[in-house]
């Protein structure tokens, strides 16, 4: 199935596990594939690790070749990219077999074809098929659709499922991860119909709970971390309330300790953004500690969670690496003895960038008074940092966050972001207005 929106995971490793079982794969690109643009990897499914992703080595012609440790129920996901579009395609191999030949081709409305004809692999293509025309009727047609319609459009994920199941012969694990991926898709689909309705101007007029079962009757397995928006799904079924009361929720519907483990860390992450660190910081690190105490959680988890705590008024500013475009090191506390108006942005940020005439105008107009100001650049790497900066002709105090530690240390979740510094280095607003908002000159002007 061709979907660019569909994760893809990134860090590969070669190797396999001493004395684990292998599967040689061969696998020749075809259609509108070209080999030469094409990259293609292989996962067992089971195995979520990123070490468990290999990339296939183009041997011959069109076929890439490798080999992968054997998954114990057989499933595999196959990743191609081009760069113009990915594929995840899951196909089923069964666990005995040793070496395994696949041609996989692109088909019309964003679908992949295998040369696997088995009634499995029959199976997982015809609901690949059905996952595609699905979420082309969701974004094409959703807004003019009534909430009947929606309803009975994302029941039919799981009524589609049942019948490819039993119009097949299939072994039951293939079973389990169709209604798993079917269960994960109408979720998916139901986020997306809220949200698209909600830009429509509407609210959907049902729950998840009316065209779904309940989520641990279904998710609680440890296959289902084959589906990255299962978790999601899992957290938002659980019952409203504090995070102590969701973790107990957590932990009391799922035996599976992978779904408890990363549950667990994804309301902790959840619990740790969405804090106020301006309001009563040693309330929340003391619940902080007792969560990471109850449920084993490592000693990193509130050593970041005191990190942020240089979002508190009064906080000094981040001990990070900042560099200028010369590559020296500089401390932000040269700044000190005057207001320091911080704006952090990248150069892949378009918003970002539509603000420097703003903030080059508010240089000029306050050249000779107390305040200074500061761009810091949280690229990932120098190089286009200073490529952006040349473009738009950045001056004055450029600098670039080396060790990449100033968004996570400052709880920053989108750019651009603006701070300003007293002239005692203390944090004086953590949200500052943007240059191109009329208040902000208001507000540099009374800084005295």
């Amino acid at each position: 199935m061709k979907a660019n929106k569909l994760p893809l995971i990134a860090s590969l490793c070669l190797g396999l596990t001493a004395g684990a079982l292998t599967l040689d794969m061969d696998i020749t690109v075809s259609g509108n594939m070209n080999p030469d643009e094409s990259h293609v990897y292989l996962c067992p499914i089971g195995q979520t690790s990123p070490q468990s992703t290999i990339e296939l080595n183009r041997s011959a012609g069109s076929t890439f070749s490798g080999q992968v440790s054997t998954d114990p129920n057989g499933l595999y996901y196959i990743y191609s990219t081009t760069p113009n579009a990915q594929m995840s395609i899951p196909v089923y191999v069964a666990p005995q077999t040793t070496k395994q030949s696949i041609t996989i081709s692109d088909g019309p409305n964003y679908t992949t074809n295998t040369s696997l004809t088995d009634p499995a692999n029959k199976a997982l293509s015809a609901f690949a098929s059905c996952v595609v025309d699905k979420a082309i009727a969701v974004g094409k047609n959703l807004p003019e659709l009534s909430d009947a319609q929606i309803k009975g459009l994302l029941v039919s994920y799981m009524t589609d499922a049942d019948s490819i199941i039993s119009a097949n012969e299939i072994p039951a694990q293939v079973k389990d991860f169709i209604k798993l991926w079917a269960y994960t898709s109408a979720s998916d689909a139901y986020s997306l119909a809220g949200h698209l309705t909600h830009r429509a101007g509407r609210k959907l007029g049902f729950t998840t709970s009316e065209i779904l079962p309940p989520a641990q009757t279904v998710l609680d397995t440890k296959m289902a971390a084959a589906f990255p928006s299962s978790y999601l799904a899992i957290t938002n079924s659980l019952p409203k309330g504090t995070v102590e009361e969701r973790l107990a929720a957590l932990h009391d519907l799922y035996k599976t300790d992978e779904i408890r483990q990363q549950g667990t860390r994804m309301l902790v992450n959840s619990f740790m953004d969405s804090f106020d660190y301006t309001a009563d910081f040693a309330d929340g690190e003391n619940r902080l500690i007792a969560i990471c105490e109850k449920y084993s959680l490592p000693e990193s988890t509130v050593e970041t969670f005191r990190a942020r705590r240089a979002t508190v008024a009064g906080a000094e500013f981040p001990d990070v690496v900042l560099v200028d475009k010369e590559g020296n090191k500089v401390d932000f506390s040269k700044f000190r003895g005057k207001y320091v108006y911080v704006d952090l942005w990248a150069s892949w940020c378009g918003p970002c960038c539509r603000e420097v005439p703003s903030l080059q105008e508010l240089e000029k107009e306050f050249k000779d008074s107390n305040v200074v100001f500061v761009s810091i650049s949280i690229d990932s790497k120098e190089e286009p940092w200073l490529k952006k900066m040349t473009q738009l002709n950045m001056h004055g105090n450029q600098l670039w966050n080396k060790d990449g530690e100033l968004p996570k240390k400052l709880n920053v979740k989108g750019i651009p972001h603006f701070l300003i510094y007293n002239p005692e280095g203390k944090l004086y607003t953590y949200k500052a207005t943007r240059p191109s908002d009329p208040e902000t000159k208001e507000i540099l002007q009374s800084l005295k």
